[in-house]
């Protein structure tokens, strides 16, 4: 069976993410969207995945297995890739052809005959609202996400059906007696991890799951539901709580209800609430980010451009790939940061940060394209990974896209 997983036209709402990967691609518990996808389906599956053109290039080297944005398809079904996918519904497509499926308002997926599916790409496919068929529709409970706060508040959801699949992927648990677990039956950790001594884990209100050689500093406190990814560095003292942290990342102070890409830097004391941070984004020792109001009424965060209330009392910060903070700084409650910004201030930051903008102590300076990407290089480097010339163009056409809309 063939499977075609499509971003819709509805990208610019999960900014500062989505502009630098698909909507699919981000992480929505210990697996991205994608990856959730990934695990209901056959071993047998084809995939092929539809990104934005300007994209292409960058997710075809990120997935060189998986064709991106074909010429030519054929009868198969057809998914958003942002939605929490279950099995029952996977099913319930694959056996109903020539059939579209929706969730309340919004068009999920498809099963789709190879004319079907060639009609509807030739008249815009998915930056279009609908797939156009003159099949059935069908309503099906897998539900959509609109906003990257969404998935913040799926987190409890998101961690009791994929902590089951993460046990069965991975299969070891780490046994430790200088450990003191409150449900352990609820805790898994690999035998690769490193647990220094007087750490207290608390999975009372959800699974807390820790990945490969994951080392975890003294005095530490971690209260489900709980991700820690793959050679991530939780320092001493750290109180981690309610959150997904990916691969690679540096944590210390105080996180809670807050999804990190991965291969990010939150290593200092201050608070970091409901928040959403990218990839390579740091933030320098006593960054705080409030996460309510003090009149205790919705935040509002602006997204591409227009303010959205939330419906939210409790809303962070949501910071796009290689963007800093220097020491000291202080986010507001609902604050956007780009992609490559830097803030140095002394007071508040902007509640909406540009990507590729220094902002000084009040005074905005555009980031120098050459300068960005010595910097991106230096710090790929330093975690053994490579800024490909596949990236470089990429992130040089996002800059001059950007600047073209200031």
């Amino acid at each position: 069976m063939k499977y075609y997983i499509y971003e819709n036209n509805h990208i610019f709402d999960f900014e500062p993410l989505s502009l630098t990967r698909p909507t699919f691609s981000i992480r929505c518990g210990p697996f991205t969207f994608l990856e959730r996808i990934k695990n209901f389906l056959p071993h047998s599956a084809e995939i092929s995945l539809f990104v934005r053109d300007s994209l292409k290039n960058l997710v075809q080297e990120q997935y060189p297995d998986v064709e991106v944005n074909p010429d030519k398809i054929g009868s198969g079904i057809w998914l958003l890739g942002t939605v929490y996918w279950n099995p029952a519904d996977l099913q319930i497509i694959s056996n109903k052809k020539d059939t579209m499926f929706k969730s309340k308002d919004t068009m999920i997926g498809a099963n789709l005959s190879k004319k079907e599916g060639s009609d509807w790409l030739e008249k815009g496919g998915p930056a279009i609202d609908d797939i156009l068929t003159d099949g059935n529709m069908y309503e099906l409970g897998s539900h959509p996400v609109n906003y990257l706060w969404d998935i913040l508040h799926e987190i409890p959801k998101t961690m009791e059906s994929d902590n089951k699949i993460f046990r069965v992927k991975k299969g070891k648990v780490k046994s430790e007696k200088n450990l003191h677990i409150i449900h352990p039956e609820n805790t898994w950790i690999d035998e690769s991890c490193i647990l220094n001594p007087s750490i207290v884990i608390d999975s009372t209100q959800g699974s807390v799951i820790i990945d490969k050689n994951v080392e975890i500093g003294s005095f530490s406190y971690l209260e489900g539901p709980l991700f820690i990814g793959e050679k991530s560095k939780i320092y001493p003292l750290t109180k981690l709580k309610r959150s997904i942290i990916g691969p690679e990342c540096r944590i210390g102070g105080e996180v809670d209800q807050t999804i990190i890409q991965g291969f990010s830097n939150k290593a200092h004391d201050g608070h970091l609430g409901d928040a959403f941070l990218g990839e390579w984004v740091n933030l320098g020792a006593g960054t705080n980010n409030s996460n309510l109001k003090n009149n205790y009424t919705s935040v509002e965060v602006t997204v591409h451009g227009s303010k959205i209330d939330t419906g939210n009392l409790f809303i962070g910060s949501f910071i796009g790939d290689h963007s800093k903070t220097a020491i000291g700084t202080q986010l507001n409650t609902g604050t956007s940061i780009g992609v490559g910004c830097n803030i140095v201030s002394k007071s508040f930051p902007p509640r909406n940060l540009p990507s590729f903008t220094w902002h000084i102590n009040g005074r905005r300076v555009s980031v120098k394209l050459d300068k960005f990407i010595q910097t991106v290089s230096v710090v790929k480097n330093r975690r053994n990974k490579t800024f490909s010339s596949i990236e470089r163009v990429f992130y040089e056409f996002l800059f001059h896209e950007i600047h073209s809309e200031l």
